[in-house]
């Protein structure tokens, strides 16, 4: 049949199709459907070699390069088909693992810089954004790796699909972020609430801070006078007559190239305490701390609400007049300088044990909760001996300061364990699990004359005093180191804290190894051969060997 004898209706082939037969490409017609067409002169099927079109796309590969964005930020984005998405993807991914290892690397190898670093209240006013950015940036390069990475044209549950792992991933992400960025906006409120700049504090015998890799190279060592102050709502109206009362005084005597440290704990009853020669205390007190028929107590843990009270024009000028009173009254029973201080409110120490989760010591006797000896009330009741004892703000509080069948020696001894047991168990994982009570309660608890330039160093001394340092204690009871409560000897006691902190000797063979305060072993006792006016060393010891469970099993 030639063309004239072809009926009308039949159409011709499109041009470029050949007729259906052996080793012929099947025809396409008009109206048949477009991927069964045969390709035009010059066109590619997608896909192929020479195509500029992208490969096909399945949702399982896009949704584990969103995956990847979530673990590096932007890696994911190396699947996408834009050169310009590729490259951005890059460049994250590799300053975010560069950033990474940078900061990992850091707190392997001088984790205490890192710290100083992180102590650093413009820092974490910068990180507090930074954080707040970075997650924002997270959150949107999650979102762009799924959106470029997808096949084309989802419909139904492959979109809801998609839209539910970027939603998962997104919130992953940003949600640690955004707590990170909170505490470090908390830390750096809660440092500016207790540390003040070093223009708004007065005060004497700051210690010597040097710049460069060790900022503690021009100071021997560092003396700190740490109080603890009751503020309790049984005091209140106390609190209010009396000002402060210091009922816990002792001083960390504190090696700055060992981490050694002696506390150096003083009975809060010590009477007639004296003044270092020439200074404005001793110009105001040359017999003492006394009262010469003056109203009230005038033991040691008065002098800071005398003062304050009673005699506004001592230590004018300075930024706290009680404690720098104070200051010179330990120095004249310790003859230590004494360069700062740190005052513990018990309310608030109290809060921060409960913010830690508790605390957990050995008790080696039965202690009272409540009581009073002097009115005869009775305990509520009583914290039972044994180890490992795991005891709440309050109980603990109890453990430090009952004194309802034991004295205030036996006291001391109990706050020296409580105050270690809070050091031993502030670890990481406790601080971040209750990182923001804890800097509440530390916020409420603390007053101090340490200024926030100085924070970073005495952060890397805290490091050495964890990691090399030893920790020992002197204790001046009745009777020993030349301490009587109603005849103190001062000249003894001055002695004995400066043979209590000095280093430990050298072995040699010549010389046989003396017992120091940052001994190891509990202190042996004094040479019988030495003079009657050498000080006995009776009270010193290792603060774990006090602490440890003393009883059986």
């Amino acid at each position: 049949m030639n063309d004239a004898e072809r009926p009308h209706h039949a159409a011709r082939p499109v041009d470029g199709a050949t007729p259906t037969g052996a080793g012929h490409a099947r025809q396409i017609w008009p109206g048949h459907a477009a991927e069964g067409r045969a390709p035009r002169q010059g066109e590619h099927r997608s896909g192929g070699p020479d195509s500029g079109a992208p490969q096909r796309r399945h949702l399982r590969s896009s949704l584990l390069l969103t995956l990847a964005s979530a673990v590096i930020p932007g890696s994911g984005l190396l699947g996408a088909p834009r050169r310009g998405h590729k490259m951005l993807g890059a460049l994250t991914a590799i300053v975010s693992v560069v950033t990474l290892t940078f900061v990992l690397f850091w707190a392997v190898t001088d984790l205490p810089r890192l710290a100083r670093v992180a102590g650093n209240e413009t820092f974490l006013g910068l990180a507090t954004f930074a954080l707040i950015f970075i997650a924002i940036a997270w959150v949107g390069l999650i979102t762009l790796t799924q959106l470029t990475t997808r096949p084309t044209g989802l419909r139904g549950g492959k979109r809801l699909l998609s839209a539910v792992v970027v939603t998962g991933l997104a919130f992953c992400v940003a949600a640690p972020t955004a707590v990170a960025a909170r505490y470090s906006h908390d830390t750096a409120r809660a440092l500016d609430s207790v540390l003040k700049s070093k223009d708004d504090v007065k005060a004497n015998n700051q210690p010597t801070i040097a710049g460069g890799l060790d900022p503690w190279a021009d100071q021997k060592r560092v003396n700190i006078l740490l109080l603890g102050g009751d503020g309790s709502a049984s005091r209140a109206e106390q609190v209010a007559k009396y000002s402060i009362r210091t009922d816990t005084i002792m001083v960390a005597s504190i090696d700055t190239k060992t981490g050694n440290t002696t506390l150096i704990q003083i009975p809060r009853n010590v009477q007639y305490t004296p003044f270092p020669e020439g200074s404005e205390m001793a110009a105001a007190f040359p017999d003492g701390f006394r009262g010469d028929g003056a109203e009230g107590e005038w033991y040691v843990n008065t002098i800071w609400q005398h003062v304050e009270l009673d005699y506004p024009d001592l230590m004018a000028g300075s930024t706290y007049r009680g404690a720098e009173a104070l200051k010179q009254g330990v120095e004249g029973i310790t003859g230590l300088e004494i360069n700062q201080f740190v005052l513990l409110n018990i309310d608030g120490l109290e809060a921060l044990i409960n913010a830690m989760g508790g605390v957990t010591v050995n008790i080696n006797q039965e202690l009272a909760v409540g009581g009073d000896t002097a009115k005869g009330t009775k305990p509520k009741r009583y914290l039972q001996p044994g180890p490992n004892q795991h005891l709440n703000g309050q109980d603990a509080m109890w453990y430090a300061r009952s004194r309802w069948n034991t004295d205030d020696y036996n006291r001391m001894a109990r706050q020296s364990c409580l105050v270690k047991a809070i050091i031993d168990q502030a670890n990481p994982q406790t601080l971040l699990t209750n990182f923001e009570a804890i800097i509440k309660a530390s916020a409420d608890m603390l007053a101090t004359d340490i200024t926030d330039d100085q924070l970073s160093a005495y952060i890397d001394l805290a490091f050495r005093v964890k990691d090399g340092g030893t920790i020992s204690r002197l204790v001046f009871s009745n009777g020993n180191n030349g301490y009587s409560y109603s005849d103190p000897d001062f000249e003894k006691m001055r002695a004995a804290v400066a043979k209590a902190i000095e280093p430990t000797p050298t072995p040699t063979a010549a010389a046989p190894t003396t017992t120091s305060a940052t001994s190891n072993s509990t202190a042996s006792a004094p040479d019988p051969s030495a003079s009657a006016s050498e000080p006995s060393n009776e009270g010193v010891h290792n603060v774990s060997d006090a602490c440890a469970w003393q009883g059986e099993g």
